[in-house]
């Protein structure tokens, strides 16, 4: 049997991220031992949530830089994506992952505000929260809860983090879905679409 190799994911955080979002996912990831580094992309690891509970990060944005991870995720949070996408450093970091092929996943309100924003979507279709897609032109909104199209993971916010998060391990995973669905049912997850098959170009989650 050939050894499984390891997946490494960086879930991108800056003050005011949305922390329910960035903590489940982290969970769901160190749980089917997809390695996680979180990063804070501002100028030191401890920083400030949207509702105000301590995180601290692994390592700052800077350190991180030039380092390529097989995902990055970014959760939402207003002034958290704010800060994300005033970042030069954030977008050129997401930029680069998009050459490498690698899968850019957003939570919530960092689809629109992080990748539709900075023109990074193109024609492929997404999903965030309400009322953000009319604020720019770039990607193309489909009212659904995941959305995975190419490299793209997006999901609509806080109530669907497990399954965008199962969504991303699937992707990760592929060659032992059976593992990610193991570990929904361990933990009592009965929103997880069991009869359903989640893969990639397919725009949502398909039966």
């Amino acid at each position: 049997m050939k050894p499984q190799i390891e997946k490494h994911v960086a879930v991108l955080l800056a003050d005011g991220f949305e922390e329910g979002e960035a903590v489940v996912f982290i969970d769901i990831m160190r749980r089917l031992d997809i390695k996680v580094d979180v990063l804070s992309c501002m100028e030191t690891t401890a920083l400030e949530t949207y509702f105000e509970t301590r995180i601290s990060a692994d390592y700052t944005l800077t350190e991180k830089q030039t380092q390529s991870y097989d995902a990055i995720m970014m959760p939402g949070g207003p002034k958290g994506t704010d800060n994300l996408s005033a970042n030069p450093m954030v977008i050129d970091f997401i930029k680069r992952h998009m050459q490498e092929d690698k899968l850019i996943c957003a939570l919530c309100s960092s689809g629109a505000k992080v990748l539709a924003a900075h023109g990074l979507l193109g024609k492929r279709k997404y999903t965030t929260g309400d009322g953000l897609p009319t604020k720019f032109n770039d990607g193309v909104f489909v009212d659904e809860d995941v959305v995975i199209e190419d490299n793209f993971i997006t999901g609509r916010g806080l109530g669907v983090s497990f399954e965008f998060s199962f969504a991303v391990a699937n992707v990760l995973l592929s060659d032992n879905t059976e593992k990610v669905l193991w570990q929904s049912n361990h933990i009592y997850f009965d929103h997880w679409p069991k009869n359903k098959k989640i893969t990639r170009n397919t725009g949502k989650l398909k039966k």
